[in-house]
């Protein structure tokens, strides 16, 4: 890029905008007391003039990008890029795309991050590339929420224990038993029919999962939420006893559990209340399952495949726990053993 040093001392560099009427060229200058910051300024308006631009708000363009994918996303998916589209994105919902640069976009960046968790704003964020791809805009370089540790509230051995026996006989007690000796998911234990249930061969097999779509209302979906996800299990004794008995005394019911996700938590938050635990959510079961799995030394291999999950990174960094009794008891027994080599 030509710049040039003028009189005053200051540098000037011209960039070329096109022609007026009479077919003059035309140009707009940059100048500075900085020779590169000159350029600098000059590059900068340069590259937004290649730029493509679309004039299209975003609330339009999160629209269009819903209705390409529509028969690839799941119903969860679009029922979270919606929530998405009411709540996160308020400040900038009806910007054109071109002007989501990145002064735009970090100052939305620090807004949400006062609000949302790290996580949360990186799926927002992730929506917001895959929409600005999709209309053939470059993605601007922002920072985001550093991400900080989860911590995972689970109920230990004994609180296991008197969960087991605060179900006893409540209508959420398969349920509860199917997050917590299954693993299961919640989408999972609403999907199951007494047809997946061989009482014989004592094994559950576990495909398709019921989701809430963007209307809030339950849809059943064949396929799981991953390839992984679909698994026969072998049911433990205590479990395959109670469904023995509810199969035998049900109805014309086609699931095993009619109940709402939603009304499955409210009455656990209450029997949970009620017993002195704390508020577990469902989802707290299955991470106590898998940390059951790892006191119990099974393989990562093993754990993957009946907790549904197709890489073991999400067991090791999520779903495995350490029992507080447990790690002391390593603990003391590290401890004995560096007395005796001292002694």
């Amino acid at each position: 890029m030509n710049v040039q040093k003028q009189k005053s001392g200051t540098y000037r560099c011209k960039v070329y905008i096109g022609k007026d009427e009479t077919g003059k060229k035309k140009y707009k200058s940059f100048t500075h007391e900085n020779k590169y910051e000159c350029i600098r300024l000059a590059s900068e308006f340069k590259n937004k003039q290649n730029m493509p631009t679309c004039k299209k708000p975003l609330n339009e363009a999160i629209d269009n990008y819903i209705e390409s994918k529509n028969s690839i996303l799941s119903p969860s998916t679009i029922r979270g890029y919606r929530i998405m589209q009411r709540n996160a994105y308020k400040s900038i919902i009806k910007k054109p795309l071109d002007e989501l640069d990145n002064i735009v976009l970090q100052n939305w960046a620090n807004e949400n991050a006062l609000k949302y968790s790290a996580k949360t704003i990186n799926n927002q964020f992730g929506l917001l590339t895959a929409v600005l791809q999709q209309n053939n805009l470059s993605i601007p370089k922002i920072d985001l929420k550093p991400k900080t540790k989860t911590i995972y509230v689970i109920p230990d051995l004994n609180q296991i224990k008197t969960i087991i026996k605060i179900v006893q006989g409540e209508n959420i007690e398969i349920p509860i038993l199917l997050a917590l000796l299954l693993g299961l998911r919640q989408s999972e234990i609403k999907a199951l029919k007494w047809s997946s249930y061989d009482p014989d061969k004592k094994t559950l097999l576990i495909s398709g999962a019921v989701v809430p779509d963007e209307y809030n209302m339950y849809v059943h979906k064949k396929e799981n939420k991953s390839y992984a996800s679909n698994r026969l299990l072998d049911v433990p004794d205590y479990l395959c006893k109670i469904l023995n008995e509810r199969k035998n005394n049900k109805s014309g019911d086609e699931y095993i559990s009619n109940m709402l996700p939603s009304s499955i938590l409210r009455s656990f938050y209450k029997l949970c209340e009620n017993n002195g635990l704390p508020k577990f959510k469902i989802h707290a079961l299955r991470h106590a399952n898998a940390s059951i799995m790892l006191i119990n030394g099974v393989s990562d291999k093993y754990a993957m495949e009946r907790l549904g999950q197709s890489t073991p990174s999400m067991i090791k960094n999520v779903y495995q726990h350490i029992f507080d009794d447990e790690q002391k008891k390593i603990s003391k027994k590290l401890n004995d053993s560096f007395n005796e080599l001292i002694e």
